[in-house]
């Protein structure tokens, strides 16, 4: 281990040797607020310029590697301005995860649901313990994955598997995504963490310039399609939380009931 220290509010970076180990640090869930985005899409824009890393591990916290958003910031989208900042900052944290010129690994303990397992989907490779639980469940609360998930999604399992996942708010656990494609390697619970530093220290070591070129042209075609997703997610993504469903979702989701929904 060579150093540790907070890259912003409730985010921290610790580094071994070559791998930067950095992790949402907002227990109990480890929730992404909008200072997280911002903080996990400064990260990952600047981390490669540093050139003392070479490689990323993204880490669990203490039980959860991500519940999803922090559904008190929820009704604040209901204003369209709103909306559109928080969309155009996931939207960053998003594009600077997927352009990391850098590898990066995801450690998955526990919750990986919603705006969580949007990041982990743009992770290079992801490692699920026993414990983990993952999905999509915004369909549930009257709106649905803005933060690059569906095409981060369709392209590890294919568009009618991910159609399938997204409208049906499905969980799954760390066997059924291992099978699905979701994730690469499956480890017992606790062991999440371990497995992927090891995995990201293998990564480390090779060498860095044909690796990162590598990377990049194997994501290039993707990156343009996420590009022009997002550019057209994010009117949906405004709009969407215009409607009355999407404020009886979240008085459901604060109320502990089902929601009625008026399609509305």
């Amino acid at each position: 281990m060579n150093k540790s220290n907070d890259v912003s509010s409730g985010v921290s970076l610790t580094m071994y040797e070559a791998v930067a180990v950095v992790r949402i640090d907002n227990p109990p869930l480890n929730l992404l607020t909008q200072d997280v985005r911002r903080a996990l899409g400064d990260f990952f824009s600047d981390i490669a310029a540093d050139g003392t890393a070479r490689a990323v591990l993204l880490a669990p916290g203490e039980q959860h590697f991500c519940a999803g958003a922090d559904m008190s910031e929820f009704p604040l989208r209901f204003d369209p301005e709103v909306a559109r900042r928080h969309g155009e900052n996931g939207h960053r944290m998003c594009l600077s995860l997927v352009r990391c010129a850098l590898p990066v690994v995801a450690a998955i303990e526990g919750a990986c649901m919603g705006g969580g397992l949007e990041l982990a989907l743009g992770c290079d490779f992801r490692v699920a313990a026993g414990s983990a639980r993952l999905g999509l469940p915004e369909i549930r609360r009257g709106v649905w994955p803005g933060t690059g998930g569906m095409p981060l999604l369709a392209r590890l399992v294919g568009d009618q598997r991910a159609k399938a996942l997204v409208i049906g708010g499905d969980i799954l656990d760390a066997r059924d995504a291992r099978e699905l494609g979701l994730v690469d390697r499956l480890a017992e619970t606790g062991n999440a963490e371990d497995v992927a530093l090891v995995w990201a220290r293998e990564l480390a070591g090779k060498p860095a310039r044909p690796l990162q070129a590598a990377k990049r042209l194997l994501d290039h075609a993707f990156v343009a399609r996420l590009e022009a997703h997002l550019e057209n997610e994010l009117e949906a993504y405004v709009a969407c939380y215009q409607t009355e469903d999407a404020r009886e979702g979240n008085r459901a989701f604060f109320d502990k009931r089902e929601p009625v929904w008026t399609h509305g």
